[in-house]
């Protein structure tokens, strides 16, 4: 679970018509975890709750079936399709189950492993560029919970919302008041990262001097984020059982 005091500093941000996006350090098991943790309180204070994730748009995203994304080649896979993930996919799935109002939703395109035919309906969202395609996602997620607030959870080189950047946030934050991005950052350990030889636990260069927790201010620094969540010593995700 994640330090209760970093849930205390960011769970002022999850009010209607705000985003809190963090740029995560891939394949780890913390920073699904820190998701997971901020939409459980949400949804025990019954806010409606938006969660954009770095995987396909075309994924089911149910907690039961899952797609060539999750299920390619190893060879392919990386800390976006890790095992962690896909048990916040369920664990957000469940809590829809339960009646509570959480939405998620993929914010990249579909999965074209080499040498596969293209999905004809996705054709037009890979010939847009990704972070203009990825922010086309979620305001539509947006537009369809205008009651709600969201958490994205994506590569730090999409969530800074420095304009005219380019970057997923930077077209999505002008909507959206107040919202907040988060560069991630660790005390060291291991992510799964994919290497040349595959997925394999790579080690996590340590933010010295940086304590856990979060922090941030009003203007976003040099990165384009307000600040950052560091969660301590991270821990390498495992890769999705299916992938072979």
């Amino acid at each position: 679970m994640t330090d209760i005091d970093t849930l205390d500093d960011l769970l002022p941000v999850l009010v209607r018509g705000q985003i809190l996006f963090i740029g995560e350090i891939v394949g780890t098991q913390q920073f699904p975890q820190l998701v997971a943790d901020l939409v459980m309180n949400a949804a025990i204070d019954g806010q409606p709750t938006v969660v954009g994730l770095e995987v396909p748009f075309s994924e089911p995203l149910d907690g039961e079936r899952w797609g060539e994304f999750w299920t390619r080649d190893a060879s392919f896979a990386d800390g976006r399709s890790s095992r962690s993930m896909a048990e916040l996919v369920t664990l957000l799935a469940d809590l829809r189950g339960a009646g509570h109002s959480v939405t998620t939703v993929g914010l990249d395109g579909a999965w074209v492993a080499p040498g596969s035919a293209i999905d004809l309906e996705a054709l037009g969202d890979l010939e847009r560029d990704r972070d203009e395609a990825m922010a086309g996602h979620l305001l539509a997620a947006m537009d369809a919970e205008p009651q709600a607030t969201a958490i994205v959870l994506a590569g730090a080189e999409h969530t800074g919302v420095t304009r005219g950047s380019g970057t997923m946030a930077s077209i999505v934050a002008p909507w959206f008041p107040g919202s907040v991005a988060l560069v991630g950052l660790a005390s060291g350990g291991d992510a799964l990262t994919l290497m040349a030889d595959g997925p394999r636990p790579v080690p996590v260069l340590a933010d010295a001097g940086v304590g856990v927790g979060a922090v941030w201010s009003a203007e976003p620094g040099s990165d384009g984020h307000h600040g950052f969540v560091n969660l301590g010593v991270v821990t390498a995700a495992e890769p999705f059982a299916s992938a072979a």
